[in-house]
């Protein structure tokens, strides 16, 4: 049974969270906290680094001959003396001629660190919580296929359906509609309505009654695969993503106008035959 966290907990928490210093169990209960959670969700980015964002962003350089300028300026005003630093209005510099300028580069350079800091701070929460569903659905997979599609079509507000009728939801005819390679069976179908678009899982059972999955979907997914390290490998004209997943192989690669995504090959000769098949398939439909 999954642990579960409630806001009160996850927001002492975040820290621990944020920094990586938490057991599986609570990383993965906080992961799916957050993906639930939007206001917790805005909480953990105050806990964001900015730093690494302020070192990529372009400094803006003075006009040519500012600093020139403005010590010719003080030159034609008052000496600076004693008596005079003491009754100087304090940050004079905010009303003089080169206020604006000053005041709109630091206003930009604060702008800029927080609006990006805000959503790239989005995105790696986002991401996060993609890949601890996806980590539950990969070590799901193969003891329990019928718990591991469920958690899919929790998550993601997924529902069953016939392959002929996915494309009144998703507006394609997915690929499996047009038939399964030879040593599968389509088991079942569900459109799952991710964050970045909707997508169409489906899973194969092969003779010996193991099951593969095979997703479609516009754009390359990695976050679903965490921190995985992927390689690429080529057969025929497909580029294949290819990443190691609990003893078994995924990989992702362009169909068409989509992508398609096999969870649980046996190995590179599976995924290498089920690529050589899907894009046969296409090429056979008319145009």
């Amino acid at each position: 049974m999954n642990r579960e966290m409630d806001c009160t907990e996850a927001r002492e928490r975040l820290s621990d969270y944020f920094d990586g210093e938490m057991p599986d169990d609570q990383q993965r209960a906080m992961a799916d906290h957050l993906a639930d959670c939007e206001s917790c969700a805005l909480e953990l980015v105050s806990f964001a680094d900015l730093s690494t964002i302020t070192a990529s962003l372009d400094h803006p350089l003075p006009p040519a001959g500012l600093w020139g300028e403005i010590a010719a300026q003080l030159q034609t005003e008052e000496t600076l003396s004693p008596e005079n630093l003491a009754t100087a209005q304090p940050f004079r510099w905010t009303t003089g001629r080169y206020a604006p300028l000053v005041m709109a580069l630091a206003a930009s350079v604060v702008f800029a660190i927080g609006w990006f800091g805000y959503q790239s701070n989005l995105s790696m929460i986002g991401n996060l919580a993609i890949a601890s569903v996806f980590d539950q659905y990969f070590d799901t997979l193969h003891q329990d296929p019928v718990a591991a599609q469920q958690i899919l079509l929790t998550k993601y507000d997924g529902q069953t359906v016939d392959a002929e009728n996915a494309v009144h939801l998703v507006g394609y005819r997915p690929a499996v509609a047009d038939g399964v390679p030879a040593g599968y069976s389509l088991h079942t179908t569900n459109v799952i309505r991710m964050p970045r678009g909707d997508c169409v899982h489906s899973q194969f059972q092969r003779a010996d009654g193991s099951t593969l999955a095979i997703f479609e979907h516009d754009g390359e997914r990695p976050a679903w695969f965490g921190k995985r390290p992927a390689t690429q490998a080529v057969h025929g004209d497909k580029n294949l993503h290819v990443v190691d997943v609990d003893q078994r192989v995924a990989a992702t690669w362009r169909q068409g106008d989509r992508h398609l995504t096999v969870v649980g090959a046996h190995n590179a000769e599976e995924l290498g035959q089920l690529a050589g098949w899907f894009g046969e398939r296409t090429n056979l439909m008319p145009e």
